[in-house]
């Protein structure tokens, strides 16, 4: 076994990775695909992708992200042929030896229908499951019948909007005003997303952004902002941006939300969407032994 450390991954680590990815996610029946750019981590020299192989071949992959320089989201993948080898100890054991200098806490990301085939991984890895999780939800391509309102424009975000949304994103997800920033400026300028906004009265009243980098078309960081809720304006913009997308790609549509906001997953439900998937957060147990080996 041989292991790489990278910031970044290249073409053909990345193909390689998305092969695993693919071949993974079938094997498990899971739908999560984890981030595979570095663009938001707070230190882009940081090592960010660690790749396990087999001689020439790709068996094994654990990915972090970390937009603030005080806690990271691991995902941990290994191909079902060279699971139970010492793989994903070995991920996990370089990631940490290598992170030290960080000081980073850590939280791995699995999902429900991982763990229920593989109910001792945690404990291998010396990890406990959180209380709280995310629904992963999905819907077909399937066209709204949409009556146009007047008093909204859903246009797509430029330089000048970026201000606003950050605003309006950092107060509702209580990220700090310069992480919401770099959000908005990257899906401004990442060439596998978009950044769409609604405008009232000549005021940005709510963004999305569109990452269309896999299989799906993933929906995130969809806000109203604060004074315009309750109006509609979230339930036109997902109709108006589906719509769209519809004639853009062939992808279906994906979109996540955290288990304590039932109201948006009913929300999104009323809009065709399906629950996936459970995506579920795992720390280490013994905080004091973070950084031991």
């Amino acid at each position: 076994m041989s292991i790489i450390k990278t910031p970044c991954l290249d073409k053909e680590q990345k193909l390689q990775v998305e092969a695993l990815i693919k071949e993974v996610q079938t094997f498990d029946g899971t739908h999560r695909i984890p981030y595979l750019s570095n663009n938001l981590n707070f230190d882009q020299e940081m090592p960010a992708f660690f790749l396990a192989y087999e001689k020439n071949q790709l068996v094994g992959v654990l990915t972090v992200y970390a937009d603030e320089p005080d806690e990271a989201e691991l995902a941990i993948l290994v191909h079902p042929n060279y699971r139970r080898l010492g793989y994903a100890r070995e991920l996990f054991r370089v990631f940490r030896e290598t992170m030290k200098e960080y000081q980073l806490s850590f939280t791995v990301m699995s999902e429900r229908a991982f763990l229920a085939k593989h109910p001792d991984v945690l404990a291998n890895l010396g990890m406990t499951l959180e209380d709280d999780f995310e629904y992963w939800l999905s819907r077909q391509r399937k066209a709204y019948l949409l009556e146009k309102r007047d008093d909204l424009s859903v246009i797509k975000a430029s330089r000048e909007h970026l201000e606003a949304i950050a605003d309006f994103q950092a107060k509702a997800f209580g990220d700090p005003y310069e992480v919401a920033l770099r959000y908005a400026k990257e899906a401004l300028v990442d060439e596998t997303e978009k950044l769409y906004i609604v405008m009232k009265d000549d005021k940005v009243v709510a963004s999305c952004t569109v990452d269309f980098s896999t299989t799906y078309n993933y929906l995130y960081g969809l806000v109203v902002a604060e004074g315009y809720r309750g109006q509609g304006i979230g339930t036109y913009f997902m109709k108006v941006l589906i719509n769209s997308l519809l004639a853009e790609n062939e992808k279906v549509f994906q979109i996540a939300v955290e288990s304590d906001n039932l109201a948006a997953k009913r929300l999104y439900e009323s809009l065709g969407f399906e629950e996936q998937t459970q995506v579920v957060y795992a720390k280490v147990t013994d905080a004091s032994k973070l950084w031991e080996i």
